[in-house]
């Protein structure tokens, strides 16, 4: 089943004609051309994750850190959230230094790509159980040619899976530890990203792209992930005067969000804000979270899961819904914190590269990130945000102006897409494993069956030759649907849990 196909011909160039003044060449298409965050040296300098990688790749780390800025990386969007997909790709790479190379980031990989004596080749880079960095490799082609291969991602064994053309393959965890070890099913993000490596004496790196085909297992009745959707949610609650207009903007739209509650502001809420929140809650299907007091990465695990128990414990009986997701004190929390949550209260983690930490440095959406969330947002892109303040103009730190905030859901709105909570973003995305269909009538008249999901609505596929008059009904509601054609004539709608569907491919008679 191919979900997407951005067949038109790319060319990504990186040229440079003295160290670090590189440019990119990106014509129209799904792409954001990503000029990079202004945030000190020093603050990348601290990541071990990138000295390590650096160290292992033999990257200088200047150029690492720098040649993004200034080159800008090529983003794939209007991808489909899937648990089990495949990325087949068809690109050639040229380059004037055998150093020089590719960075390609699938969801949940990084995979280098270089010509090395006249040969192109892959390495897939992930951390071994201890941390360390690690790497397998595979020769995807005679450089000579156009390369053609396949990356799969599962998101239940966490692995990303690189086929060839000739039938050989490798098979490596998710690069990150932390994404690797979450005890609940993954999901892949709604993007692709390139980014080129100008080493050595090199002055040039080309990366022409043919082709990148989506694909899934396809049955009769497929669950897919809805690539209109973008989680959003607030870290609070904040006073109504810094919030309450945003809050209002997104829910004119039919939009919602988490709300990330923290037992301290909680405290100094009155009685006539907590009503307003739990009306959003209750009536504007915004999702219950928690933003825990402290640092969690500061404590002792002992005193960290009583801090977790703990409040947990109050956000839910102050507002009468459990939290389904958490966070802490400036995002200082780990991946044990998050099984830990998950196992004990059953939520999910904002944080870590399976979410808001994908992309290092835009999970917030506030001023300084805006450059990068402006072309963002204007292409569609999908990708998990919070924020804190939505009305001030200019915005404080780590806050989005007011201004900019109604751009950016404009942006969305303008691109048919919803902002809706982590939660629902999330078990839709997992349906796609979750969903299943059972007391299956089929023939040329009429398709019937039974829709089981995890909670949440279910966009599915159904691979019938529809015509002019085919008609969907939901029995359990009594009434027809709206669905959408494919090319290849099949169907795809929404289901919900336990209800019973037909679907009349001649109209009924």
């Amino acid at each position: 089943m191919c979900l997407n196909n951005t067949s038109k011909g790319l060319e990504y160039t990186n040229i440079r004609d003295s160290p670090l003044i590189p440019c990119s060449l990106l014509p129209d298409m799904d792409i954001i051309s990503c000029f990079g965050i202004n945030e000190y040296l020093g603050h990348f300098k601290s990541n071990l994750d990138i000295f390590t990688f650096c160290q292992c790749t033999s990257v200088p780390i200047i150029h690492y850190l720098e040649e993004p800025r200034q080159a800008g990386a090529l983003y794939i969007c209007n991808l489909t959230p899937m648990v089990k997909c495949a990325y087949e790709i068809s690109l050639d790479v040229y380059a004037d230094d055998p150093q020089s190379f590719v960075e390609l980031n699938s969801p949940g990989s990084r995979l280098l790509i270089q010509e090395s004596e006249g040969q192109t080749l892959l390495k897939s880079y992930y951390r071994g159980s201890s941390g360390e960095l690690k790497y397998r490799k595979i020769i995807l082609g005679d450089a000579s040619e156009k390369t053609i291969f396949k990356v799969i991602f599962d998101g239940i064994n966490k692995t990303n899976t690189i086929y060839t053309q000739n039938g050989s393959f490798i098979v490596t965890p998710f690069y990150n530890l932390g994404r690797q070890q979450l005890p609940y099913i993954d999901f892949s993000n709604g993007y692709i990203k390139f980014t080129s490596f100008i080493l050595g004496e090199g002055t040039y790196f080309d990366v022409d792209i043919y082709s990148i085909n989506q694909t899934a297992e396809r049955k009769l009745i497929t669950a897919i992930g809805d690539k209109k959707l973008i989680p959003f949610g607030l870290d609070g609650p904040l006073p109504l005067n810094t919030t309450g207009e945003g809050i209002e903007y997104l829910n004119s739209k039919g939009y919602r969000g988490t709300m990330w509650f923290d037992k301290g502001m909680c405290e100094k809420a009155n009685d006539t804000y907590i009503a307003y929140l739990r009306d959003l809650v209750v009536n504007d299907s915004w999702e219950v979270g928690i933003h825990y007091t402290k640092e969690l990465n500061s404590l002792p695990l002992e005193e960290a899961y009583r801090v977790m128990d703990e409040e947990y414990a109050y956000v839910y009986d102050k507002i009468g819904q459990p939290p389904t997701s958490c966070c802490c004190l400036r995002n200082r929390d780990n991946f044990t914190h998050a099984i830990y949550a998950y196992e004990n209260m059953g939520m999910t983690w904002r944080n870590g590269d399976a979410a808001i930490h994908a992309e290092k440095e835009v999970g917030n959406l506030y001023d300084d990130t805006w450059e990068w969330w402006e072309a963002a947002s204007k292409a569609g892109m999908s990708y998990p945000v919070f924020s804190h303040q939505l009305d001030v103009e200019p915005a404080i730190k780590y806050s989005i102006s007011r201004s900019k905030f109604r751009e950016w859901v404009d942006n969305y709105y303008a691109n048919n897409m919803t902002i809706v909570s982590f939660y629902e973003y999330n078990q839709i995305s997992r349906n796609t494993y979750d969903a299943s269909f059972e007391n299956l009538q089929y023939d040329e008249n009429l398709l019937s069956f039974d829709a089981h999901t995890n909670g949440f609505k279910a966009l599915v596929n159904v691979n019938i030759p529809a015509g002019n008059d085919t008609q969907v009904y939901d029995t359990t509601l009594g009434k027809y649907l709206d669905y959408e054609t494919e090319k290849d004539r099949s169907i795809n709608f929404w289901v919900e849990d336990g209800h019973n569907y037909k679907v009349y491919m001649n109209g009924v008679e």
